[in-house]
């Protein structure tokens, strides 16, 4: 069994791939034992092929099946044999030093289920000089109450809680943080970055509007459909209630007009509407920016929009997964870095 597996999860990223592949060889260099599985989710540029190149296993899903970064860490993690499972975003680039940390700590404290890092934001058409510096390594380490993409995991407790949902179109790390923590296991964070995170600004309303198309607004409201009855449900609903703020709001303002339309007296409503009034104008003022107002706004709407329908989507079990994918290449645990070319599908 090698000590770590590394599942990278990619669709269309071939403008990153090389990068992120060769992050990852790099810094694992002094593991004693690794292995490296690329989920591609049905790329059509050439991901794949630029992937190719690297003695690591390939494996491309179909895309007749549902397909989601959570499906791309679920069937990665039915093909790792590692002690510890590091997962990372197609986007990323490992950064130097992290990984040594993270192993320390879990070596150390066997109470902790997974360690995360900082992510370093910067544009994808960064340069290599445009990095910003990484920090001296400190040891510090903070407990959290779940991460985000990239982190590394003990394998035993995700055998004992089980793996990503595949079906989540979002929020998949909360909610499998959520269930190692409910098992009595700590999720902590390095006071270090663990990745270079190259993407669109996150306050672009074109970047706002793309993550709706790819219904990654969904995720909120599958999970509260999924933990619905369940003890695991008040305590998401606490942590991550401010999904449900929105919906609050806009139940209030369908419950005023109900009434006002009912009894023919408006001033609920018109309070109502009063009331979001004063809110956008006084969010504008604070933030001293109609942009900036106007990208909070529609953020709020898609957050509602995202989690009525997500929440409205029929649950289903991991386990139906169809697994549907082709294996492009084959690689053995710490295989020498020249390329294979095996070629094979699984039905």
């Amino acid at each position: 069994m090698p000590e770590l597996s590394v599942v990278l999860i990619s669709k269309n990223q071939a403008w990153n791939v090389k990068r992120l592949i060769e992050s990852v060889l790099r810094e694992t260099t002094r593991v004693s034992s690794r292995e490296v599985i690329l989920v591609d989710s049905a790329s059509t540029d050439d991901t794949v092929a630029q992937a190719s190149a690297y003695a690591i296993t390939i494996l491309r899903l179909r895309s007749d099946q549902h397909l989601s970064p959570a499906a791309g860490r679920y069937v990665g993690y039915q093909h790792t044999t590692g002690n510890f499972v590091l997962f990372l975003d197609g986007d990323m680039e490992l950064c130097s030093g992290w990984l040594e940390q993270a192993f320390h700590i879990l070596a150390t404290s066997p109470e902790v289920a997974v360690v995360t890092g900082q992510t370093l934001d910067l544009l994808p058409t960064a340069q290599a000089y445009e990095k910003p510096p990484l920090p001296p390594e400190t040891g510090a380490a903070s407990t959290i109450p779940a991460c985000a993409g990239a982190a590394l995991y003990r394998r035993s407790v995700l055998a004992e809680v089980g793996p990503f949902n595949p079906y989540l179109r979002s929020e998949e790390e909360p909610e499998l943080c959520l269930r190692i923590r409910h098992a009595g296991y700590r999720i902590v964070d390095l006071h270090y970055p663990i990745a270079y995170h190259y993407s669109n600004p996150e306050g672009a309303l074109s970047t706002l509007i793309a993550r709706w198309r790819r219904n990654l607004y969904l995720g909120d409201g599958q999970v509260l459909r999924y933990h619905l009855g369940s003890t695991l449900l008040w305590t998401y609903i606490k942590e991550r209630g401010y999904v449900c703020l929105p919906l609050v709001g806009l139940a209030v303002g369908l419950g005023s007009f109900l009434w006002s339309y009912w009894h023919r007296q408006w001033i609920w409503f018109g309070l109502w509407l009063l009331l979001c009034a004063v809110t956008i104008v006084g969010d504008a003022l604070r933030k001293r920016s109609l942009y900036r107002m106007l990208f909070s706004v529609v953020h709020r709407l898609i957050i509602v929009d995202g989690t009525l329908r997500g929440f409205f989507l029929q649950p289903v079990s991991p386990t139906q997964y169809p697994n549907r994918f082709d294996v492009i290449q084959r690689a053995s645990p710490s295989q020498p870095s020249s390329a294979l070319h095996e070629r094979t599908v699984w039905m």
